[in-house]
């Protein structure tokens, strides 16, 4: 027998044995119900949990040595019991009982044994005392070590069978963890290429083939698995395949068996290839041209991080970024030229942001930036100008250096919204705010930005009614021939008589109506306008009196419905070159069979064209070459810079000279002074106008103007 087997239980005649009442008492009938009872039991008294009685299924557990009269941590000092011992010192404080189920506790069966994993369903019992303290602690159980074991093998059991369904017609992993060895089935072999020897059979030969970027993700999920962290393993990464190929494959796996200690021993799992997925799923979230997020995953993830703000009490920027100047950019040096500056703008922008952030592009020339887990509003004020810097830098288009600039609004959440809609709309009105203020700049929305988002509104709502409400007008600016210093033209320049704001000029409402489409209704009551006093002034002055009309870009694109201002202009009876088009340098360049349609139809309508503001845009007098242009107009800022030192005046003067190599008429715009109008008149400049000749006046006050030119 072994020196435990042979230890003798506690007896009456020993002094470290228990002393039992024999006197037939309650008492003596309770020990003796303790000792018969199955399961274990220990009566333990004072706050120094000293043991007065241990009946035999209590020594069955922890083994045979001395106890009666013992404090609990002198019969146990091992620290395995620590637990328990804080348990008991519980009950004994609370006078609340104590039950447990499975209770996994490692305890040595004699002083020098190794310690043995067991487990237990465990009560402790307060025991009252006369003043109804606990005077002790009555601790009774069940060991269920062997119920345990068996549904832990049951269970491994079914993780193997649960992974064995899973992989049906999938590679199946198997890595033993005691010895690194790692097998891998024949179909997860074929599905990357490999042969049966090609790779290793240890853990490090499979992770040798891993994407370098994706080897520390790998190990991290992989560890909080085998440490028990997390049940399972969900993880897409990329490996190489035979071809020394990167392929995207889908891990999962588990830990199907561990040591009794909790060690995990070994784990399963299964590999699917799933590149094709993969593609399909960037083609559905990606933009094809930029590669970075498109409109769909941004919305997604932006939900996704608002909710998490929510949760994590951490705050997120939204940023809404727009290119300024991209479209004359892409109508200048044409779409691919514009696709490729889009793909250096969305690569600098994303360079810019953390990984952990998104950066996106909805659509044409805005991108979007989710900037989470914020520590202050400073961080987002950061990365803007980081931003801006980048795309101020020159962008070479196939040997052509341009420049562009940003404008960035900015909002957070949830300083300033409630969730994802308010956001969006906040960021938008930022951006138009740092556009407004001169663009290559960044604004934080405030709610000053919101009045002004619903006075535009308004203003957009107002105007569909201006027209039938005929608050609309057009009021001649005299354009003077510097020869002869008579008025022989006007510019017809539309104005809204608002019931509440005044008068309205072009700029205050313009933006609107080419956003609403309302641009094309509107254009085409000022040519109608136009051409009726164009008819008026011919009759009155007894010679063609030609009226310029200016046009918006966006009467000009492909969509747009052209008006059949020739059956106009044959109704009213109008000589030919009675109407004059104004159209911007932009435009001229723009190389879209839209627009050389657009010019070509002017022209064949009798409609002379013009090009507004020359010189303060990318065109040359080369370019208008092919397009059949009959006027160049001054930009008025080489007016205004005549008088000082530069370069104005000898730019203003190439101009005229050059235009009329071509055989093109100059206009001078902004002409204010006298000396203004000697020297253009000097420099061969054909016509003026200006506030020198009068302000823009309503039809009868300029009908009035010509009646006076003729009386003098």
């Amino acid at each position: 027998m072994t020196q435990q087997e042979q230890a003798p239980r506690p007896t009456p005649d020993n002094p470290a044995k228990a002393a039992v009442p024999t006197d037939g008492s309650l008492v003596t009938l309770a020990h003796r119900l303790f000792q018969i009872a199955p399961g274990f039991a220990c009566i333990l008294r004072g706050a120094d949990h000293v043991f007065e009685f241990a009946n035999d299924g209590f020594y069955d557990l922890v083994g045979q040595r001395p106890l009666i009269g013992k404090p609990v941590r002198v019969a146990f000092p091992h620290p395995e019991l620590e637990e328990l011992i804080r348990l008991l010192d519980q009950v004994y404080r609370t006078r609340r009982p104590y039950a447990g189920r499975a209770v996994q506790l490692l305890v040595r069966r004699g002083p020098d044994a190794p310690p043995e994993e067991r487990f237990l369903d465990l009560s402790y019992l307060p025991i009252p005392g006369p003043d109804d303290d606990a005077a002790g602690i009555l601790a009774q159980g069940y060991e269920v070590t062997e119920l345990v074991r068996a549904q832990q093998a049951l269970h491994a059991s079914e993780q193997r069978l649960h992974l064995a369904l899973e992989a049906a017609g999938e590679g199946v992993w198997d890595w033993n963890i005691a010895d690194g060895r790692f097998s891998f089935s024949e179909r997860g072999r074929d599905m990357l290429g490999y042969g049966p020897g090609d790779i290793g059979a240890r853990l490090e030969d499979w992770v040798a083939i891993t994407h370098p970027d994706d080897m520390q993700r790998l190990q991290d999920e992989t560890m909080a698995c085998v440490r028990g962290r997390v049940p399972t393993v969900l993880l897409e990464y990329r490996v190489r395949n035979r071809q020394g190929d990167w392929q995207w494959i889908l891990a999962r796996g588990a830990v199907v068996e561990r040591s009794p200690e909790g060690r995990a021993l070994r784990m399963m799992g299964t590999t699917v290839d799933i590149s094709g997925e993969l593609e399909t799923l960037h083609r559905a979230n990606f933009d094809t041209l930029t590669g970075l997020a498109n409109r769909a995953l941004f919305r997604e993830q932006l939900e996704h991080e608002v909710e998490l703000s929510r949760r994590n009490g951490r705050p997120l920027a939204l940023f809404f970024i727009d290119l300024d100047r991209f479209k004359e950019i892409n109508d200048l040096f044409g779409h691919d030229a514009g696709d490729a500056l889009l793909c250096e703008a969305a690569e600098r922008i994303r360079d810019c942001v953390r990984k952990s952030d998104m950066a996106a592009r909805l659509s044409g020339d805005e991108f979007t930036v989710i900037l989470t887990e914020l520590d202050s509003a400073t961080h987002a004020s950061g990365v803007a100008q980081k931003i801006l810097h980048a795309l101020a830098r020159p962008f070479d288009l196939d040997g052509k250096e341009v420049s562009i600039s940003g404008s960035i609004g900015i909002t957070l959440f949830p300083a300033d919204a409630a969730g994802t809609g308010d956001l969006l709309r906040n960021a938008d009105q930022a951006m138009y705010a740092a556009k407004k203020a001169g663009r290559n700049q960044f604004r934080f929305f405030t709610p000053a930005m919101q009045e002004d988002a619903t006075r535009r509104l308004a203003l957009l709502r107002e105007l569909r009614e201006a027209l039938p409400k005929r608050q609309l007008q057009v009021v001649f600016q005299p354009i003077v021939e510097l020869a002869g210093g008579r008025i022989v033209k006007a510019e017809a320049l539309l104005r809204w008589q608002h019931p509440e704001r005044g008068l309205l000029r072009p700029a205050a409402f313009m933006a609107q109506a080419e956003e609403s489409g309302l641009i094309s209704e509107i254009g085409h009551w000022v040519f109608s306008e136009a051409a009726a006093w164009a008819r008026r002034w011919t009759e009155q002055t007894g010679a063609t009196f030609q009226v310029s009309i200016n046009r918006s870009p966006v009467e000009f694109a492909a969509h747009a419905q052209a008006p059949d201002w020739e059956a106009l202009l044959r109704d009213l009876g109008l000589a030919w070159h009675s109407l004059s088009v104004d159209i911007t340098e932009a435009l001229l360049l723009k190389p879209s069979l839209a627009v050389e349609n657009g010019l070509l139809q002017l022209r064949q309508s009798g409609i002379q064209v013009s090009i507004d503001g020359f010189g303060s845009g990318y065109s040359s007098l080369a370019s208008v070459k092919k397009y059949d242009v009959d006027f160049l107009k001054i930009d008025q800022s080489f007016v205004r810079e005549a008088d000082t030192p530069g370069n104005a005046r000898t730019i203003a003067e190439t101009i005229v000279l050059m235009a009329h190599k071509l055989g093109l008429r100059v206009v001078a715009e902004g002409v204010e002074t006298a000396q203004q109008r000697d020297w253009l008149r000097a420099a061969g400049c054909d016509y003026a106008q200006g506030y020198l000749f009068s302000e823009p006046l309503p039809p009868e006050g300029f009908s009035a103007l010509l009646a006076a030119q003729g009386r003098a």
